[in-house]
């Protein structure tokens, strides 16, 4: 699963790219269309932006401390939704100016140093899969030790599984200064 995030109104210098789906395209016009709507996504930065569930998480709670003067816990909560939340104009600009400050003064850098401390101290938990028993379940039946544990009952927290990256945030900003607003679906 990942949210996909569109630019309402983004500044472009070039048409998006279209084909009709209905006229049954050959794998040529296919294979056409998709190199002519990357380069139209690399070229019109505030157009699309996309994360899958695993690095958008952190990626947004970040957005959201850093902004949460002018993001409400409506914005927070529904922008982990794929509803289709929507962020205005001005509200993109000023998250897009924010993310710019954060980097330029190392803050992200901080944040995501704190954040690793944070995970690297979290005690493991109980094996969702064997329930802690350390023996074979579910697709391990008739193993003697659990695939997912490896007998040990305990598993990393699954927080450890969501990372945070500077480039990632560098690059949300780019998209949010370019969006004109975005939705996130």
């Amino acid at each position: 699963m990942g949210m996909d995030v569109y630019g309402l109104d983004p500044k472009t210098e070039m048409a998006k790219p279209h084909i009709d789906w209905s006229a049954n395209p050959s794998d040529e016009e296919k294979d056409a269309y998709f190199d002519a709507y990357y380069k139209w996504e690399e070229e019109n930065p505030g157009g699309y932006f996309r994360n899958n569930v695993w690095w958008w998480r952190p990626l947004w709670d970040f957005v959201c401390v850093s902004c949460g003067d002018f993001l409400t816990e409506d914005d927070w909560k529904l922008g982990h939704e794929n509803s289709g939340h929507r962020i205005d104009k001005e509200t993109a600009l000023a998250i897009a100016e924010r993310i710019e400050f954060l980097l330029k003064v190392k803050a992200v850098t901080k944040y995501k140093e704190e954040r690793q401390k944070k995970l690297d101290e979290l005690p493991q938990v109980t094996c969702h899969c064997c329930e802690g028993t350390g023996k074979g379940a579910h697709y391990s039946a008739g193993k003697p030790t659990c695939h997912v544990c490896n007998g040990t009952g305990l598993v990393d927290d699954s927080e450890k599984q969501y990372p945070f990256d500077e480039e990632n945030v560098k690059e949300f900003g780019i998209f949010a200064k370019h969006s004109g607003g975005f939705k996130i679906c």
